[in-house]
Parts: structure tokens; sequence; C-alpha cells
């Protein structure tokens, strides 16, 4: 994820996030790339969506990008899951409590 896709990501998805609408479901299945201007984008995405009183749930990681995560000890902000049906069942346990 190069800056301009970092951007448009940071401004499609913050500005719908609403206390009503909190959850966020990140799909990496296509990334093959991440630099700072992506994580930064996916801090601030995480940020909102917390201070919403939802979250951000990370799916399909390639294995580079999880390696990325663990060096970063991103993956220890974030919740990763394997896939979208598995997000949708950890906000849903989030919901429920």
């Amino acid at each position: 994820m190069i800056h301009e896709d970092a951007q448009k990501l940071h401004q499609n998805v913050t500005k719908q996030i609403t206390n009503d609408k909190n959850h966020v479901i990140v799909n990496f299945e296509k990334l093959e790339y991440l630099n700072s201007s992506g994580l930064g984008a996916l801090i601030t995405i995480l940020t909102k969506s917390r201070n919403m009183g939802g979250d951000t749930i990370i799916t399909k990681v390639p294995k580079t990008i999880n390696e990325l995560l663990l060096v970063s000890k991103l993956n220890t902000v974030f919740k990763i899951e394997e896939n979208t049906n598995e997000a949708i069942n950890s906000l849903e346990k989030i919901k429920n409590n």
C-alpha cells in the first residue's frame, strides 16, 4: 500500500465510522506491500473505530505482511482473523459483551 492508496483508505473509511457504524474489517488478501503510510492509515482507522466504541479487524493477511506486523508488534494491537466470517464472528462477540 503506497501513500496515495493509504490516503484513500483513510479518507473513505474514517468518514464512514460513526457511533452506529464503528466496526471495520480490512481484507488484506490482495495486498502485496505495506509501507509506513499504510500502517499509519490502519492505526488511524483502528483508533477512530475504538474511540467510537467499535474495533478494527484485519483478515487474509499475506505471509510477508504478517511478518511486518510481527516485527512491529502491531499484531498485538490489531485483531487478526483468518477470514471475513471469523472476523464477523469476533465482532459479534464484542457486540454481545
